[in-house]
C-alpha cells in the first residue's frame, strides 16, 4: 500500500497481548485514515452503550495517508474513543511530532483494549511493541513523565488528572501539544495506561512522487498567499483570534453572560509579542508554526486558553493566564473545558476571587473538585442548569453562537458536543474565508455547515491541521490524497468519504442514546437578546433535509446505501 502502511496493531492490556492485522483496504479507501479509520474501528471494537471508563471502551490512535509526508500541515494524528465527558464517539485531531513518529513506526492504527492490572506504558520501535511497567511514573505529571521517557522516542502521556479519571483529562504529546478535548486522558487512566513512547525509522511510501511533489508545492504557495495563515497565524499564533473577535464585537465573556470584554487588548497577539520573546514550535511539516513557546520553554497559550482563562472568567492578567494554561498542560487537562467549568463555578459562587482560580485547577487536576465531571454535570447538581454553556455535555469555546448563525447550527449538530472544530464557521462568518457571509442570518447556512462538516471530517482523516482549511480546498486535498496513495480521488468522492465518516459517527451516537433533542443549544443563548428560537429550529430542520435525515435526525436508508454504510438496525 502507498500512503497507508497496511498495519493495524491491537493491544489488549487485560491479557498483556499484542496482535497485528492488515489494515483493511476497504477501510482505508472508504474512510481514508485518522478520524475516519478510528470511527470505523469503533464499530468493530466498541458497543455504543459501553461505559466510557470501562475496559471495553477502546482507545484508538490513528495516522492518515498524508501523516509523515512532506505535505504541509500533515504531521497530525487522531485519538478516538467514547468520551467520558459527552458519552458520544469522540475523535481529537492532535499536532506535534508524535503522529509522524507513529507513522514512521509503520502504524495506521493502534487499538488499545482492556485494563492493565498495574500501571503500564507502551514502548514502540518500528515493528516491536512492548508493554512495560509504569508504576515508577504513576503519580507524576506530564512534564516529568515525558522527561523520563523521551530518550526512547516521542511521548504521549497523561498526568494526574487522567489517573484520577477527571472527565476533561487529555493526553499531552511532545511536551506542549494537547490531544484535544473529550476526556481521552481519563480513558487512558481507566486502563492504567500512563504513556506511549514511539520511535520509527520507516519512510512513507508515495505512489506518484513527482506529481505529489508538485501538489505539495502548490499547497505551500496557497498558504503563503493566504493572509490569515501566512501573516496572522504565522506571526501571532491563534491569539490573533483575540484581536479579530474583539474588533468584530463577538468576544464572549463571563461564562457567556456578556458579549464583550474591556481587557481584551491586554490579551491580544500584539500584547503577547511585546511581553514575551517568542520561539515558534511548529508541528511536523508545518510552515506556519502557530504553536509557540517563551524563553522558559513553556507554551504560549493559544486562543482557546486565552479566552477560557481570560475573558470567560473576567481576567486580563496575561501572565496569570499563562500560569493556568501551564498547570493544565502539566496535569493533563483540557484548558478550554477547565476554564469554562471554572467560569460556571464562579457564576454560581460570585464571591470567588481571581487568586483562588489556580488552586481550583490544582484541585481539578487531583480529582478533588465539584467540576471534575464538567460544568454541565456540576450545574445540574446544584440546580443551576440555566448557567450551562455545554452542548451534549461539552462546553462551548470562545466563539459566540449568538453572533454566528452558522456556528450555532454547527455546535448543535456536532457529533462531539460543543466543538468549533466540527465545522469552523468562523472562516466564512468572521474571516471571509472562502467568502464573507452575513453572520447573523440562518439563510443558506444549513447546507454550508453540512459541507464544512464533511470537509473537516476529510481533513481529520488525512490527518491535517484544521487550519489547513483556510488555504486548501477539496480539490487540492484530493490531489494530495490521490498522488500519495495511487488511488484516484475526485473532490466529490473524497467529500463523500467525509460524509460517510460523519454519518457513521451519528449512527454510533444514536445507538448510544442520543436523539434530535440533543441537537440544540443551552437556554442561555436564546431569547430577546439571543438567537430566535424559531429561526434556529428551522435552521436545524433545513440541516436535516440537506443531510437526508428524517425529522428525528436519523439518516435515511437511501443515504446509507449511497454511503455504503451497512448497520444492524
Amino acid at each position: 500500500m502507498f500512503g497507508w502502511t497496511g498495519r493495524t496493531v491491537i493491544v489488549d492490556l487485560g491479557n498483556n497481548s499484542v496482535t497485528e492485522s492488515k489494515t483493511k483496504k476497504s477501510y482505508a479507501e472508504q474512510f481514508i485514515g485518522g478520524r475516519g479509520l478510528g470511527c470505523r474501528l469503533m464499530e468493530d471494537f466498541a458497543d455504543p452503550a459501553v461505559d466510557p471508563l470501562s475496559p471495553d471502551n477502546p482507545l484508538i490512535f490513528t495516522t492518515g495517508p498524508l501523516t509523515g509526508t512532506s505535505a504541509p500541515m500533515s504531521g497530525h494524528f487522531t485519538i478516538t474513543c467514547k468520551s467520558p465527558l459527552t458519552s458520544t464517539i469522540f475523535s481529537s485531531n492532535a499536532g506535534g511530532y508524535f503522529g509522524a513518529e507513529l507513522k514512521f513506526a509503520g502504524i495506521d492504527a493502534l487499538v488499545i483494549k482492556g485494563k492493565a492490572e498495574k500501571p503500564v506504558y507502551l514502548n514502540i520501535f518500528d515493528e516491536e511493541l512492548e508493554i512495560l511497567p509504569a508504576e515508577h511514573l504513576w503519580g507524576k505529571n506530564t512534564a516529568e513523565t515525558t522527561a523520563l521517557l523521551e530518550t526512547k522516542g516521542k511521548v504521549a502521556c497523561i498526568g494526574r488528572a487522567g489517573e484520577k479519571l477527571v472527565s476533561m483529562a487529555n493526553m499531552v504529546n511532545d511536551r506542549i501539544y494537547s490531544s484535544g478535548r473529550g476526556g481521552h486522558g481519563a480513558v487512558a487512566g481507566s486502563k492504567n495506561l500512563k504513556a506511549i513512547v514511539v520511535k520509527g525509522t520507516n519512510i512513507v511510501q508515495v505512489a506518484n512522487p513527482d506529481a505529489f511533489g508538485e501538489a505539495v508545492e502548490k499547497t505551500k504557495k496557497l498558504l503563503v498567499a493566504n493572509p490569515p495563515a501566512s501573516k496572522g497565524l504565522e506571526k501571532y499564533g491563534s491569539s490573533v483570534f483575540t484581536d479579530l473577535l474583539d474588533y468584530m464585537g463577538t468576544l464572549p465573556a463571563l461564562n457567556f453572560s456578556e458579549r464583550n470584554f474591556s481587557g481584551a487588548g491586554k490579551l491580544s497577539g500584539e500584547a503577547i509579542s511585546r511581553k514575551y520573546k517568542i520561539n515558534q514550535a511548529p508541528c511536523y511539516a508545518c510552515p506556519i508554526g502557530c504553536r509557540r513557546t517563551a524563553e522558559d520553554g513553556k507554551p504560549i497559550p493559544d486562543y482557546d486558553s486565552i479566552w477560557a482563562f481570560g475573558p470567560n472568567i473576567g481576567n486580563d492578567d496575561l501572565e496569570l493566564i499563562r500560569e493556568m494554561d501551564s498547570l493544565c498542560f502539566d496535569y493533563g487537562l483540557d484548558p478550554l473545558s477547565c476554564g469554562a467549568s471554572i467560569a460556571a463555578y464562579m457564576e454560581v459562587n460570585p464571591w470567588m476571587k481571581m487568586d483562588e482560580v489556580k488552586g481550583i485547577i490544582l484541585e481539578i487536576g487531583n480529582g478533588r473538585h465539584d467540576v471534575c465531571k464538567g460544568s454541565h454535570t456540576y450545574l445540574c447538581s446544584v440546580d443551576k442548569e440555566e448557567y450551562s454553556t455545554a452542548v451534549k455535555g461539552m462546553e462551548l469555546p470562545g466563539y459566540d453562537p449568538r453572533e454566528m448563525a452558522g456556528m450555532a447550527i454547527a455546535y448543535a449538530t456536532s457529533n462531539t458536543g460543543g466543538s468549533h472544530l466540527s465545522a469552523f464557521m468562523v472562516g466564512p462568518e468572521i474571516m471571509g474565508k472562502p467568502v464573507l457571509l452575513d453572520r447573523s442570518s440562518f439563510n443558506g447556512k444549513a447546507a454550508l455547515v453540512r459541507h464544512f462538516q464533511n470537509l473537516t471530517a476529510v481533513i481529520d482523516s488525512l490527518v491535517m491541521c484544521p487550519f489547513s482549511m483556510l488555504a486548501m480546498g477539496e480539490v487540492e486535498l484530493a490531489a494530495l490524497l490521490s498522488h500519495v496513495t495511487g488511488e484516484k480521488y475526485s473532490a466529490e468522492n473524497m467529500l463523500l468519504a467525509g460524509e460517510r465518516v460523519f454519518n457513521l459517527e451519528r449512527l454510533f451516537n444514536i445507538k448510544a442514546g442520543f436523539t434530535q433533542k440533543d441537537d440544540t443549544l443551552p437556554e442561555r443563548f436564546f431569547g430577546v437578546d439571543g438567537i430566535d428560537r424559531e429561526e434556529f429550529k428551522k435552521g436545524i430542520s433545513d440541516y436535516y433535509h440537506f443531510r437526508d435525515w428524517d425529522d428525528a435526525g436519523i439518516p435515511s436508508e437511501a443515504k446509507l446505501r449511497e454511503l455504503n454504510i451497512v448497520i444492524d438496525r
